[in-house]
């Protein structure tokens, strides 16, 4: 995979690319259904859709999303590279959480399964495979 700008289209691909092919995501896409929306108030708005046994990640807003995060670039890139923990960012103030937050409560594990495929598309752009 080559170097991809975070936030950029190629890389909403690629976490596409990721997340149709992960084990876990797509594990728990066979019993939830979900859609979780990311708002960069300087940059784009993408969506992550859990159900039917199908995980994707594509660009632009949900049509429904269960919950939203919302931020400003700096802070995304940041969560995005993994140099921003995402519960002191809303403790900052610097993300905040829209729709209902409830409905990861019975599936706490996505988001760190949502880390797993963030780190994937990380590494393997830092190492320009």
């Amino acid at each position: 995979m080559a170097e991809l700008p975070p936030l950029s289209d190629a890389w909403i691909a690629a976490l596409d690319d990721v997340a149709r092919r992960h084990d876990g995501l797509l594990g728990m896409a066979s019993t939830v259904t979900l859609s979780v929306e990311y708002r960069v108030a300087d940059g784009p708005t993408w969506h992550i859709t859990l159900g039917d046994g199908e995980a994707r990640v594509r660009p632009g807003p949900a049509e429904a999303p269960d919950v939203t995060f919302s931020t400003d670039r700096a802070t995304a890139t940041g969560l995005m590279a993994g140099a921003i923990d995402p519960l002191d960012a809303v403790i900052t103030g610097n993300l905040s959480i829209g729709g209902d937050p409830r409905s990861l409560v019975g599936h706490h594990g996505l988001l760190a399964t949502l880390g797993d495929v963030f780190a994937e598309v990380r590494a393997a752009t830092e190492v320009g495979t």
